[in-house]
């Protein structure tokens, strides 16, 4: 009997850190210890043998190795409290703290750019999410999309802003209210590839799918990219178009350009779609 394959997979992080070493040593080795952390709507993990058997909606993180000293943990972790309650000025400080005692660490200039971007400081936003893409080019949370999008944004393909009012629609819970949120802002800029991409998640069957196909004939960063076409894998087959979709995880996961997030979790899709066919 075949089991049940999840049927979509939203959001995606990377944590990773090293203390030394060449860029090509650091990247081999987070690819080698990459491993993937799903939970369910309420927060709740969820196994790999339980996923294998779920249908549903699942957000993932991929996480790397750790190496940053305890300081600079610390120093990040005051930042994120001082984030939390709106002060932003102390919540920089420790963050820049923290970055020069970890500068290969990508967390806090990743936060430093999301902090200036609350603060509609768009042309420091840009700028540490271009130090996040330095240290973490194959990518870091949203660090790609981020990068992609603002960089539209100052060159004015698309309206300044339209990063920061996106990232708002995360922190809707109702479903019936995100989904028209996302309905206004297509019919908006129906060329910003990750809000298809949000609207695909919330759809079924082959509306689903033509969802992710306009995604697809945007302008996209790699990472919506990549999360697009897994999508659309997961549809196919959902479908029973195995070979098809076992072709296009096969294409993300050799694909140069790919994010570590897209590889591994372009493995794992291929992976329970092989052993469940």
């Amino acid at each position: 009997m075949k089991k049940k394959i999840i049927v979509i997979l939203i959001s995606i992080g990377l944590i990773s850190s090293c203390k030394n070493g060449k860029e090509t040593e650091k990247n081999a080795e987070l690819n080698n210890n990459a491993q993937i952390e799903f939970t369910d709507s309420n927060g709740n993990k969820i196994s790999k043998e339980e996923l294998a058997i779920s249908t549903g909606r699942f957000n993932y993180e991929i996480y790397g190795i750790e190496g940053v000293s305890d300081l600079a943990k610390s120093l990040h972790n005051q930042a994120r409290q001082f984030g939390q309650t709106g002060d932003y000025k102390n919540a920089i400080e420790k963050l820049t703290q923290a970055n020069k005692e970890a500068p290969n660490w990508p967390y806090p200039l990743y936060d430093l750019a999301y902090t200036y971007l609350l603060q509609d400081d768009y042309e420091n936003a840009l700028k540490y999410y271009q130090l996040t893409d330095s240290i973490a080019p194959k990518g870091f949370y949203t660090s790609k999309t981020a990068l992609h999008t603002l960089e539209r944004e100052r060159k004015g393909e698309l309206q300044k802003g339209l990063y920061k009012s996106y990232l708002s629609l995360e922190w809707i819970n109702n479903s019936t209210e995100k989904k028209e949120m996302i309905e206004l802002l297509i019919d908006k800029v129906p060329s910003f590839a990750p809000a298809w991409k949000d609207y695909s998640t919330l759809l079924e069957g082959k509306e689903r799918l033509i969802a992710i196909e306009k995604g697809l004939e945007q302008n996209s960063d790699i990472e919506t990219k990549g999360m697009l076409l897994i999508n659309k894998a997961l549809v196919m087959s959902q479908n029973g178009n195995f070979k098809e979709a076992s072709e296009l995880l096969t294409n993300v996961i050799f694909d140069t350009n790919s994010t570590f997030g897209n590889i591994e979790m372009a493995k794992f899709v291929l992976n329970n779609i092989t052993e469940n066919r």
